[in-house]
């Protein structure tokens, strides 16, 4: 059992000012598990003491340890107490988002609370990226709404450069048991460093959408080159809905062509697709736009499906990467 009383650890936030209203995003950089189990469970606790509904999306091996650490001090509150595994739900960081807003409209009527540790140890550098840029623009896509936001972070095996990331994402940070207000604040420049140039395969199978009479040989395209390599039947299906998504949104919103390109990487099919548009608005695609917004829609099942998703525009042009992870087809004797 958790003594929630106990002093130096992250809750009680609607206590401060800044926990009264609005969206209050803070993050807290642990270097023990202790640290962490205690700041989670207090922090947990007080929500629920507080009537407010929780979700922790922590790693499964976390969850467990979580789990046992609330036991018997979470059966007397009326307020919901939801728990996910975060590599499942939060696999692909751009669909996360999601997630939260599904979870704060479940809850009209009173504050909810979020834990997450979306960039835990052991994510790939285009992941850790992919991290940076949520945290970067949550603090947009929830502003006003009562959410009190709590992202966890491993100092001690976290590279150096993403606990920069986490400081100029958050607008509060946790030290020694105080919420405090980041000096290096800066989402709009994380979200610029995010921005990068995306790897582009020489060996990469193309073909070019000008119009929307391409998209059914594009589909085909791609059903082609998966059952030639060897993806499930699942994964083929997924790819073609990936291939036919962003093309479609090319052709939407661009007045040139769009290229598709498929290629193998490690453990995943990578599907992109360049085009010469501006991607204006990074929000679209992350959080559910519902039937009257077709764009968004695309791209939101494209989130949706994909383990990531990484974009870069410029003036001149888009490339969004869809990864798909790799299942190997099982033949018809299965």
């Amino acid at each position: 059992m958790i003594d929630s009383d106990s002093a130096g650890m992250p809750g009680g936030l609607k206590g401060t000012q800044a926990g009264r209203s609005g969206f209050v995003h803070s993050a807290f950089l642990y270097s023990s598990q202790r640290d962490y189990l205690e700041s989670v469970a207090r922090f947990v606790l007080d929500g629920l003491s507080a009537d407010e509904a929780v979700l922790v999306a922590v790693p499964d091996d976390k969850l467990a340890l979580l789990h046992d650490a609330l036991s018997g001090s979470v059966g007397g509150f009326t307020a919901e107490l939801r728990m996910a595994d975060i590599a499942e739900v939060g696999r692909n960081p751009s669909r996360f988002m999601a997630m939260e807003g599904s979870f704060v409209d479940e809850h009209p009527d009173r504050r909810v609370r979020i834990v997450s540790q979306l960039a835990w140890p052991g994510r790939s550098d285009d992941e850790f990226v992919a991290c940076v840029e949520h945290e970067a623009l949550v603090n947009e896509a929830l502003d006003g709404y009562p959410v009190t936001k709590l992202c966890l972070y491993d100092a001690s095996r976290l590279d150096d450069q993403l606990l920069v990331e986490a400081r100029a994402t958050h607008p509060f940070l946790w030290n020694r048991g105080a919420l405090q207000r980041s000096a290096e604040y800066a989402p709009e420049d994380a979200l610029e460093r995010c921005n990068r140039p995306l790897y582009a395969n020489p060996g990469a199978v193309t073909y070019l959408v000008r119009k929307s009479a391409d998209l059914s040989p594009a589909r085909s395209f791609a059903v082609s080159y998966a059952g030639w390599v060897g993806m499930s039947e699942d994964g083929i299906d997924d790819l073609q809905l990936i291939a036919t998504e962003l093309a479609t949104n090319s052709l939407m919103y661009t007045d040139g062509a769009c290229r598709l390109a498929f290629w193998r990487q490690d453990e995943h099919l990578v599907c992109e697709a360049r085009d010469t548009g501006r991607f204006d608005d990074p929000l679209v695609g992350r959080l559910d736009p519902g039937p009257s917004s077709p764009a968004s829609r695309g791209l939101y099942l494209v989130n949706a499906i994909s383990d990531l998703v990484r974009t870069h525009t410029t003036s001149n042009g888009t490339t969004i990467q869809a990864y798909l992870r790799f299942e190997q087809s099982q033949g018809p004797n299965g």
